[in-house]
């Protein structure tokens, strides 16, 4: 099974829909949403091409094609791909936990185990 460490303080999600919009990678901060950090850090998608892109089928064509295939289907987005990016962002439906449970949960579905890591500050 492949693995994914997020590390919650570099982690951009639980901010909904309203006027701050997730993405790939946020410039202003760096942090990335769990498909940001699963693009950079599995996939070895530069940070500078993961900047401010909204979703992973808004990637350049060179890098679509060696994306894993769970991810994208006919260059779009899977049904995964969509579920990972609402359940990384929303807010409404559940708290932390239940969203760090439902990341987890839907990674597990692409055989991608997922740890979170708290730093001390």
């Amino acid at each position: 099974m492949e693995k994914l460490t997020i590390h919650v303080k570099n982690w951009l999600h639980r901010e909904g829909r309203g006027s701050v919009t997730s993405c790939l990678l946020r410039p202003e901060d760096g942090k990335r949403c769990c498909l940001g950090i699963y693009l950079e850090d599995n996939c070895g998608v530069s940070p500078d091409v993961l900047c401010d892109i909204a979703t992973p089928d808004m990637l350049p064509h060179d890098i679509l094609g060696r994306l894993p295939k769970w991810l994208l289907i006919h260059r779009n987005n899977t049904r995964l791909a969509e579920a990972l990016m609402s359940a990384n962002d929303q807010v409404e439906e559940r708290d932390e936990a239940e969203t760090r449970a439902l990341v987890q949960k839907l990674f597990a579905e692409a055989d991608v185990e997922v740890e979170f890591i708290e730093e001390l500050t």
